[in-house]
């Protein structure tokens, strides 16, 4: 799924820089993080250059630390990496981020200028204990958008996409965002809807998409949160036996509107999870998919299991 590489580290004492490679992507996609940074001020970093736009809690979340396989289908909303700047700052119990983008550099496409804000809020913390709210907006003027989705498995094929969509003026994407963490148990859910506005007497669609899921580690870890960031980090096994983890998700996402006829679907996924230290993890994934109707008008409802063996250094 992925095979990356990377080199980061500081440089006159504030200046920051991360360059990512990921061999195992298409050969568009290979670049990731690229950024240059300065922390030179208190508790405030700047940085430019390509990285993920601060949208969505699982976007942010590392795919390291995901709790599933795959994102769940409101991923098709979130905007992934781009070129640009973005200004980070946080508190003791929240973060805020903000960024101004313009295309992609994997292959220096011009998808239009957009600005996002991302806040979050964490009003419970403690070592066990954690309540996480979060909103984003992102505003963004390309002259086309394609909006689809894989059934949360990256080895299938798209059932609702809703193809390209011409003359857009600007797209407007806002997304919610709740977590709870409480002891060994944590539900997390997201809400995302993009507005698309267009010319020439053309439609103006929205689109929706959400999921809701809960873990519980039989063996007492936690999901443990970086405030700065506003997103999860790593699992730490508390034995030599390792951490085992059981998740279900249920997600949707509705690509009908205003007479695109994208498709609507329904997961629900299933997952275990074993880390037996802290660079090592082993996931077993049940997706249960509900597409009706998909892109072609049809119903279909394939069951998915995979499986997947990660090493992180």
């Amino acid at each position: 799924r992925r095979a990356r590489l990377f080199a980061s580290g500081k440089a006159f004492a504030d200046w920051r820089y991360r360059v990512e490679y990921d061999f195992a992507s298409s050969r568009d996609f290979r670049i990731k993080s690229a950024w240059v940074g300065y922390k030179g001020f208190k508790r405030l970093t700047l940085r430019a250059g390509n990285m993920l736009e601060p949208f969505s809690l699982e976007n942010m979340t590392s795919s390291n630390n995901t709790t599933f396989m795959e994102r769940g289908l409101p991923k098709a909303f979130s905007p992934g990496y781009k070129v640009g700047t973005t200004v980070n700052t946080y508190g003791d119990n929240w973060s805020a981020a903000a960024g101004l983008f313009n295309g992609n550099i994997r292959n220096g496409k011009n998808e239009g200028w957009g600005t996002v804000l991302r806040l979050t809020a964490v009003p419970v913390k403690s070592r066990h204990r954690l309540l996480h709210v979060g909103a984003a907006v992102e505003y963004r003027e390309p002259k086309t958008v394609n909006y689809g989705t894989r059934p949360e498995a990256n080895l299938a094929r798209k059932l609702v996409k809703t193809g390209t969509l011409h003359d857009v003026d600007h797209t407007v994407t806002v997304g919610l965002e709740a977590a709870v963490v409480y002891d060994s148990f944590s539900l997390q859910g997201e809400y995302m809807r993009v507005s698309v506005a267009r010319k020439k007497r053309r439609s103006n669609p929205d689109f929706s998409g959400w999921y809701v899921y809960g873990s519980w580690f039989l063996t007492g870890e936690h999901r443990r949160y970086n405030t700065k960031k506003g997103a999860f980090k790593s699992i730490r096994p508390k034995s030599s036996y390792g951490a085992w983890e059981l998740a279900a998700r249920y997600s949707a996402v509705d690509l009908e509107n205003s007479g695109i006829t994208g498709g609507e679907e329904k997961d629900i996924t299933l997952g275990i999870n074993w880390y037996p230290n802290r660079n090592l993890r082993f996931m077993l994934n049940y997706v249960r998919v509900d597409a009706g109707p998909d892109r072609r008008g049809r119903n279909e409802s394939p069951d998915i299991i995979q499986m997947r063996g990660q090493l992180v250094f």
